[in-house]
């Protein structure tokens, strides 16, 4: 995602990539010396005495170490005071969602906040194939939970309960329980590792639906790919979800989420997470799935509106580009 700013940059816009120690230890130096350039920091914020900077973030989880210094007045302090180090032109998150943890945690009064959606961009990008018989989930390992938020056991057991119905092929990168696995294998599935490309030229130009119902994710970059290449999505209402897909998926509603409609974390995601799998969120994902797969008029129409929304529309390059640049030109004012 914070990749495609450096390959396809706003116009008259150069970048200059400090990462790691050096990074850190450039804005160090740069800051004593008196270096003019605007920073643009990818997802959080380094201490940047002296300088001018920018910053976009998925969340203000980008703040804290963890979720429980979330509710520590000492370490919300700490993170109000970098954001006061340097000279602060602008924070810009990702999302309406992420702009509202920002507020509900720290104090913006004096600050410039405007979001700036991410957006996707490849170089010669393979052709959509016009045969989709695949269905995708990308993401999370049982070993730390993040199958279990992602949704993973509510879309394996309900294709585990379709499956015999249709010739299309679910393909699960991810990590699900080993004896989940061994299921799921035995229906047919593929589970296991992708590299990035073979996704993008491989798997995404021929996947039909990326299902992806996370209590957890606040951006989603997987269902951003999928939908450049018209993969329909069917995603929870979860954080950004809903904003990010607007009319060109299917949204549906999960019984868990790692952070409240009102912009606040939920400190009993993880103890709710063992009451799963839902079975009410597997009956919705069964109801949606069945659809979208039957009905090829429903799903053209929404495979359109998936491309279009990532290709021209409020999350594509030029618009995202746009925002950058008049956000730029203003800081440099």
């Amino acid at each position: 995602m914070w990749r495609s700013i450096i390959d396809k940059p706003p116009e008259g816009v150069r970048y200059l990539e400090r990462v790691g120690r050096r990074g850190r230890l450039h804005l160090l130096v740069s800051g004593l010396v008196g270096v003019r350039r605007l920073v643009h920091f990818c997802n959080g914020v380094k201490l940047a005495y002296l300088r001018q900077w920018v910053a976009d973030m998925e969340s203000v989880k980008v703040f804290f170490r963890d979720y429980s210094e979330m509710v520590d007045s000492e370490c919300v302090s700490r993170a109000q005071r970098r954001i006061e180090t340097g000279e602060c032109r602008a924070l810009m998150p990702l999302t309406k969602a992420a702009k509202k943890t920002l507020e509900k945690y720290l104090s913006l009064k004096n600050y410039y906040v405007e979001v700036v959606h991410p957006s996707f961009y490849m170089d010669n990008p393979p052709d959509m194939s016009e045969e989709r018989p695949l269905l995708v989930f990308v993401g999370g390992s049982w070993l730390d939970k993040s199958f279990e938020a992602k949704g993973g056991r509510e879309v394996a057991e309900a294709w585990l309960r379709m499956a015999g119905k249709y010739s299309f092929r679910l393909m699960m990168f991810s990590s699900p329980p080993p004896e989940l696995a061994k299921r799921l294998a035995e229906k047919g599935v593929h589970v296991g590792g992708v590299e990035r490309d073979a996704l993008l030229r491989e798997i995404y130009p021929r996947a039909r639906l990326i299902i992806l119902p996370s209590m957890m994710d606040t951006v989603g970059c997987s269902v951003i790919g999928a939908m450049y290449f018209g993969a329909v999505p069917v995603v929870s209402d979860h954080f950004a979800m809903p904003e990010i897909v607007g009319d060109a998926g299917v949204v549906v509603k999960v019984p868990n989420r790692l952070w409240n409609d009102d912009g606040t974390h939920n400190e009993e995601f993880r103890k709710k997470l063992d009451e799963g799998p839902y079975e009410e969120l597997v009956e919705r994902l069964l109801d949606v799935v069945h659809v979208l797969l039957d009905d090829d008029d429903c799903w053209e129409n929404l495979s359109v509106k998936a491309s279009q929304r990532i290709r021209t529309g409020p999350l594509s390059v030029e618009e995202r580009n746009r925002k950058l640049k008049q956000i730029y030109m203003k800081a440099l004012e």
